[in-house]
């Protein structure tokens, strides 16, 4: 029958190994220079606190970058970066003071107890925040989308803590406070895959319409850029002064809009030169008269209603002026 053999306490031997000499030396010599609750050791224990900031922000960065390669918006990467960001300073100058002895209990409720004052003065920077939120997550736009907000146009850059940032055509940025762009339409022109591109154009009065028809619709049907479905419209818009306008109806990829329409407005000229059908420009017709006919209508004129009033009457022989 085998016997149990109770397991020895190795701890009095742990205790004389070499590292713990060591360390158990090591640790005497700091407190010798350190006291314990020192300013010193209040101090080095800030700083540590700044070092381990500084590095989980460093880090969250590098997450987000990571992130962002794995489908994060990239428009939204600095909202969460300065919101993460000054979580952390807040929770750390909590942390710094607790750790020099300031009682953080009395100057949170103090802060409390200013929260209204506080909010009062501070309403359009907490709007915009708020609005930043609602835009990170409902996602109206993202990164790269050209959109018109009221008065505002440009391609969505980023969105931060307090303003988003754009860029219009002409290379021009654009700092937007969120709560405008919350608080009003957003149109955004790249959210859907396909969009609707116009083509409008004036032809002359002599054109059969039926030729015109039969040129736009061969000029489509060359162009795999256009879309079969939607299927393209070919009709007339208005009956102008000088010209018959005619609008072309095609369905584009997005992407595609801008280079199409550039390229068609230049190409769509082409095609009605071939086919012999004239762009008529705006005539006035002016008829010019002559002086000698101008005198005329003027000896022509009907009597008007001061020639028919007469000044004087003749009274058995006595003139009688009716002025007086």
């Amino acid at each position: 029958m085998s016997r149990v053999i109770p397991a020895r306490d190795n701890a009095p031997l742990r205790s004389f190994l070499p590292e713990n000499i060591v360390r158990f030396v090591f640790v005497n010599k700091i407190r010798e220079l350190i006291p314990k609750d020192s300013i010193v050791e209040q101090l080095l224990l800030v700083v540590l606190l700044i070092v381990v900031i500084w590095l989980f922000n460093k880090s969250f960065k590098l997450f987000l970058r990571r992130a962002e390669k794995h489908g994060l918006d990239r428009a939204a990467v600095p909202l969460i970066s300065d919101l993460v960001k000054y979580t952390t300073y807040a929770v750390g100058l909590l942390l710094g003071l607790n750790i020099l002895g300031v009682n953080t209990n009395g100057l949170l409720a103090m802060l409390g107890a200013a929260s209204l004052a506080v909010g009062l003065a501070l309403k359009d920077t907490l709007s915009n925040v708020a609005s930043g939120l609602l835009l990170l997550f409902l996602r109206p736009f993202v990164a790269g989308d050209y959109i018109e907000c009221g008065s505002i146009k440009g391609k969505i850059c980023a969105i931060g803590l307090f303003n988003t940032t754009l860029e219009t055509f002409e290379g021009i940025a654009v700092s937007a406070p969120n709560r405008s762009l919350w608080g009003a339409p957003i149109v955004n022109y790249a959210r859907n895959p396909i969009r609707r591109l116009d083509i409008e154009i004036g032809v002359s009065y002599d054109a059969s319409l039926d030729v015109v028809f039969c040129a736009l619709r061969k000029m489509v049907e060359q162009d795999a850029s256009f879309l079969k479905v939607p299927p393209p419209k070919f009709f007339v818009s208005s009956y102008a002064d000088s010209s018959i306008n005619v609008v072309v109806w095609v369905w584009v990829r997005t992407f595609e809009y801008y280079e199409l329409k550039r390229k068609y407005s230049r190409i769509i000229k082409d095609v009605l030169d071939e086919h012999k059908i004239e762009i008529p420009f705006p005539q006035r017709v002016v008829h010019l008269v002559k002086e000698e006919d101008l005198a005329a209508g003027s000896n022509d004129r009907e009597p008007d209603f001061d020639d028919l009033v007469q000044d004087e009457v003749t009274l058995n022989g006595v003139k009688i002026n009716l002025n007086r």
